[in-house]
């Protein structure tokens, strides 16, 4: 069952578990500090291709995390019913 993001309204809460939160929080910071990384990188390379193709993963990285960092907004904790 896949859930079209684009179908909810902007102001509809998607309600997730602690644990994807806590998932969701990780990968966003594992790819803004790959990004970091991957552009400390890119003055060390020296063929013109090779850093065009850093720069295209470095802003793969950084607009992922920022689809990211938009979902997580949009997030609240499911609490279980008791």
């Amino acid at each position: 069952m896949s859930h079209d993001l684009q179908k909810t309204s902007p102001a509809e809460p998607i309600h997730v578990s602690s644990r994807f939160r806590l998932t969701l929080e990780d990968t966003i910071r594992r790819l803004e500090a790959g990004a970091a990384y991957d552009e400390r990188a890119l003055s060390r390379l020296l063929h013109p291709d090779h850093r065009r193709r850093q720069r295209l993963l470095i802003r793969g990285q950084l607009e992922r995390a920022f689809s990211l960092r938009q979902l997580l907004d949009r997030t609240v904790i499911r609490h279980r019913a008791a």
